[in-house]
This record gives C-alpha cells, sequence and structure tokens, in this order.
C-alpha cells in the first residue's frame, strides 16, 4: 500500500505539474494527520528530485497550551527531517474582532498572509497545503448548501498561482492507512471533533449518513462532480475575458459601469459570471451568491432601484448602465451664502445666478437651467444639503411635497440622495438643483426682474 500511494502521490504531482526541479517548496503544516502525511510525502519525493523544501506554521494561540504544543510538535518534525521551520504566533481572535469574519475565516487569511510573506521574503517559489479528497467533498457539498455558483461548485483548485494541493487525490482513509502503516505521529485538533462549525457538521453527521444509506463512495462523486465545474469554470472565465472589456465602460477605484443591453445578450450564467468578476474587481473580495442573484435582479428592475451588498458598495439600475459605486456614509452638510447675480466655483459643483431679460429667456428640458422670478426669491439665498424636514411646491402642483418624498418618486438611488442641494430663500426653498422649481418661484405676467440659475457637477 505504501508504495503504490507514494506512486499515486508522485503521478498527481507530475499530472499537474506541481513540482518542478529547482522549485523551493514551503509546506504548510498545522501538526494535523494530513500536513505531516503531506510532509512526509514531499521529504520522499525531494530525494528523488532537485528541490528545496521548508515548513510553515501558525500558531493560532487558540487552544491554550495545545496550541503551543502543536507549535512545539511541528518544530521537531521539521528539525528531525533536517529543513527549517518558520513560525508565527497570531491573536486570531483580535483579527475576528477587527475584520467582523469568523474565526475559521480569520485563521485562514492569517495563514495564508503567513505563507505568503515567507515566500517573498525566503525567495520560496511554491506554497503547499494539505488538502485532500474528502476536504474538497466537504466544500462542494458545503458549497452547494448554501446556494454557491459554479464556482464554488468547482471545489478546492489544485493549483492556484503559486499555491499547490498536492493531496487532492487521496481520501482520508487512504491517509489514516499511510500514516499507520509508517507509524507517523500527529497531533489532534480538539476543535476538529466539535460541531461547532458547518464543516464538522457535514464531516461528522451529513457526509456519513450520504455514505450509509445513498452513496457508499459520495466522496469521489463530488470529486469528479467539482472536476466538472472547474472545467466549466475555465470555459466561462475563456467567455468572460472576451465579453468583459466590452461590457465595462468605467472602471476606477469609485465607480464601474456595465452596459445592460450588451450583458443581457449573453447566457444568463455568463451575466452572472460577469456580475461576479465586477463584484471581485471592485470589491476585491468574496460576496455572497444571494447579494449577486439581487444585483441579477436590478437588470429587470425600473431605473434608480438600487441595492447595499456590503463593504460600502452600492449597485443601481440607471436606464441602461448598471452601476457600482463606493457609498458615503458620512456626508457632509453643505452650505453657503449666494447673492443673485454672482457665479460661484465649489470643489465638486458650481452655481452661476444672473440676471437676465425676459427675451433671454429660453427654457429647455434640461433641468440644470432654469428661470426664478428675481423678487420673489430675494437678495440673500442659501445653497445648501436637504433636511429630512424639508418641503416644497414642485412647479404645477398646489400642495407641499416633502423631499424625501420627492426623491423617492424620481427614484433617486439612495447613496445619491446625500448629495442633493437646494437653493432658498427665507420663504422656503426656491429649486431643488438640477431637479425641480417650486411653483411659488416661477415667472408669471407680472415678473419684473428675471434669475438665471445654472448648477452643475464638476
Amino acid at each position: 500500500m505504501l508504495r503504490d500511494f507514494f506512486n499515486r502521490f508522485e503521478n498527481f504531482i507530475d499530472k499537474y505539474q506541481l513540482v518542478s526541479q529547482n522549485d523551493r517548496v514551503i509546506v504548510g503544516v498545522s501538526g494535523g494527520i494530513d500536513s505531516t502525511i503531506l510532509l512526509d510525502l514531499l521529504m520522499e519525493l525531494k530525494q528523488r528530485r532537485q528541490f528545496e523544501m521548508a515548513v510553515a506554521h501558525v500558531n493560532h494561540k487558540l487552544r491554550g497550551d495545545e496550541s503551543d504544543e502543536d507549535e512545539t510538535f511541528v518544530k521537531n518534525l521539521a528539525d528531525n527531517y533536517g529543513i527549517e521551520c518558520f513560525t508565527h504566533a497570531a491573536d486570531t481572535r483580535a483579527f475576528m474582532v477587527e475584520h467582523k469574519t469568523s474565526i475559521q475565516v480569520s485563521a485562514r487569511e492569517i495563514r495564508y498572509k503567513f505563507f505568503q510573506t515567507v515566500k517573498i521574503l525566503k525567495n520560496f517559489t511554491k506554497i503547499a497545503t494539505a488538502h485532500n479528497a474528502n476536504d474538497n467533498a466537504e466544500t462542494v457539498l458545503f458549497n452547494l448548501l448554501r446556494g454557491s455558483g459554479t464556482n464554488g461548485l468547482g471545489g478546492i483548485p489544485i493549483n492556484r498561482g503559486d499555491i499547490i494541493r498536492p493531496l487532492l487525490f487521496a481520501d482520508r482513509k487512504e491517509i489514516e492507512q499511510y500514516a499507520k502503516l509508517k507509524s507517523i505521529q500527529f497531533r489532534l485538533d480538539s476543535s476538529n471533533t466539535k460541531d461547532y462549525y458547518t464543516r464538522n457538521i457535514i464531516r461528522h453527521s451529513l457526509l456519513p449518513q450520504i455514505q450509509g444509506k445513498i452513496n457508499p463512495g459520495v466522496v469521489n462523486t463530488l470529486n469528479r462532480t467539482a472536476a466538472i465545474f472547474q472545467e466549466l469554470g475555465s470555459f466561462i472565465n475563456h467567455e468572460i475575458e472576451i465579453l468583459y472589456p466590452n461590457v465595462a465602460k468605467v472602471f476606477d477605484d469609485e465607480k464601474l459601469v456595465l452596459d445592460i443591453f450588451k450583458l443581457k445578450n449573453s447566457l444568463l450564467f455568463i451575466q452572472e459570471n460577469v456580475i461576479i468578476k465586477a463584484l471581485k474587481d471592485f470589491v476585491h473580495g468574496e460576496v455572497e451568491h444571494a447579494k449577486v442573484h439581487a444585483i441579477m435582479d436590478l437588470l429587470s428592475s425600473e431605473s434608480g432601484t438600487s441595492i447595499e451588498i456590503g463593504n460600502d458598495v452600492v449597485v443601481y439600475r440607471d436606464r441602461y448602465n448598471l452601476v457600482f459605486i463606493k457609498e458615503q456614509k458620512e456626508p457632509v452638510d453643505f452650505i453657503a451664502e449666494i447673492i443673485p447675480g454672482k457665479k460661484y466655483e465649489f470643489e465638486e459643483f458650481y452655481i452661476n445666478t444672473e440676471l437676465v431679460e425676459r427675451s433671454d429667456v429660453h427654457f429647455s428640458l434640461s433641468p440644470v437651467v432654469e428661470f426664478v422670478d428675481a423678487d420673489s426669491a430675494g437678495e440673500i439665498l442659501t445653497l445648501r444639503s436637504w433636511h429630512s424636514g424639508d418641503s416644497f411646491i414642485p412647479i404645477g402642483m398646489k400642495g407641499h411635497k416633502k423631499m424625501s418624498d420627492f426623491l423617492v418618486d424620481l427614484k433617486i438611488p439612495i447613496y445619491q440622495k446625500n448629495n442633493v442641494l437646494v437653493l432658498a430663500s427665507r420663504d422656503g426653498i426656491i429649486w431643488v438643483c438640477g431637479l425641480r422649481v417650486d411653483e411659488r418661484f416661477k415667472l408669471t405676467e407680472n415678473t419684473k426682474r428675471i434669475l438665471k440659475l445654472e448648477f452643475g457637477y464638476k
């Protein structure tokens, strides 16, 4: 069994070109059975091929003395093999609180960041982790149950960039048998025996039930399924790389705009994966699949419909565009005195006020230019942010309307509402800038002096 197992390990590495001659490989070793077996297999492979190895271990400080004993075990293990060991102690709970993530996500982020740091500083070329076929099956099942898309059903990739997973060919029973036959010592993580985490429930309860009552070979079945979805994912990614530059009209650190018409010309799962790519590029992280579906719904919603997706990002439909922007959490309450007849330039916008003759009045469909009765407006005006208690009489109406209701009726996205300004006199709002004039200040036959207003964002 030992020779057959090693040959399968070596063939797996060769098939996917995971370790090449002259590579320098960092092996992530927790002290558990999987990582100690991976280290043993790579040490045997090292005797046949020319590559260098070292061990990296993170003490997450989650299990008191047990965590410290794991670290000591890994150091001794590396010393016995005659290779260097890099260790890092982390306050994982503090990281979890600061970044508002789960313990498992926090530990994974800390671990991979440390591995990458060692790789860069010590000039290694690969990072090897000890995920096995059962881990992959659990991941596929977990992602399926939480409603993941194609990428999630692809499971754990065999290699991604500089990260390799040479043990994905083997299931847990084979690994345990190998350890027993070679009398390899390893550490037991007590947290793996408790059903605090969803993954442990899948491992200890769900998968055994499926194996016992539905499909004894479910681990292999899920791994084959993952391989199919990885191939499908590769095809989709190829299509997206072609489509994306034509769909993304604007892309910078603050704003991303997708052309809805061009996007909807594609199949639904391509549309979905374009949105996933847009989110990864713009948010720089993973987003729940339910939110991806909510964004998909915006493609068929009315203009102005918006959703918040976390990470201070708002997505909304603006006529024929799908717009992703960074939300302004704390808008500044703006106020400035305006004297009719003068021009004003501010950091993000401008307002021009000019006294004109009636012959100069030319109404257009553009709401950024308006004409009002100068005498009704008064000699000193105020340009300011709108307030929750504000109301005015939109031109053409008889009664007051709350500003909040007016903005809702216009389907102004929630993030844009904070940027709306009003021009007001002592008698009330004259103009919701760029949107609507108040009925009380419109031009009439009795108007003697006319004030032209022009407002725009830079």
